[in-house]
């Protein structure tokens, strides 16, 4: 077996080659020339590995929205993605993990092994780091992509009788209408009474009013005017 056979980082080139991947090696740095796609830190991590046995080594990404690269220095991992501003986050791997452990069952790396992340301030002993492997934290390994102008907010309305200023009415979600009712129809009012049976009339005989009982039946003179 030759001594290039046997050294890890020529065994991470032919790895990364057989993927037929373009590699421009900086120090122990691999740059992917081609774009990669989806988020180019997560691909940074799977790259990084395929590479790992070749530690201390680092991969360099670019995608269409940010460029990214990962470190492993055992047991310290570091990912940094550069797109509208720079985001450096460290791990501390478990004795005898290794990046893949993690990338591989999970996707990603664990929050809980998180150390600490940096934006514009980035301590020394990192950017030492960094630069031990060939990368340059204040300049990113390809050009990052522009980025994408940001939505302004939705312009509140306003009225002239406010003075510009929105109220509370305006902020209060549209009030919903009423429930419809539905009105029963009134019944008509009674109608007037029949008046009762009379009880009397006037006989043609003597002109009196009697008692129908003083009346025959079917005789219109009263008993006093018929006998």
């Amino acid at each position: 077996m030759s001594i290039e056979e046997s050294d890890p980082f020529a065994e991470a080139v032919g790895r990364l080659s057989d993927e037929g991947l373009a590699l421009e090696i900086s120090g122990r740095t691999f740059r992917i020339v081609d774009p990669v796609r989806g988020d180019a830190g997560a691909a940074a991590l799977r790259l990084l590995g395929m590479v790992q046995m070749a530690a201390p080594v680092a991969i360099a990404t670019h995608g269409a929205t940010q460029v990214a690269a990962a470190v492993w220095i055992p047991p310290r991992l570091f990912v940094v993605r550069w797109s509208r501003n720079r985001w450096v986050v460290g791990y501390r791997l478990a004795s005898g993990s290794r990046p893949n452990d993690y990338v591989r069952s999970e996707g990603r790396i664990p929050g809980h092994l998180e150390v600490g992340n940096w934006y514009e301030s980035v301590p020394d002993e990192i950017s030492d780091t960094f630069t031990g492997v060939g990368l340059e934290l204040a300049s990113p390994p390809f050009p990052v992509p522009a980025q994408p102008e940001p939505e302004p907010p939705p312009t509140p309305r306003r009225t002239a009788a406010s003075g510009g200023r929105v109220s509370a009415a305006e902020k209060a979600p549209p009030a919903r209408p009423a429930p419809r009712r539905v009105s029963t129809p009134k019944k008509p009012p009674p109608g007037p009474k029949p008046p009762p049976p009379p009880t009397s009339r006037v006989c043609p005989g003597c002109n009196m009013r009697r008692q129908l009982t003083q009346f025959e039946p079917g005789s219109e003179l009263c008993i006093d005017c018929r006998y």
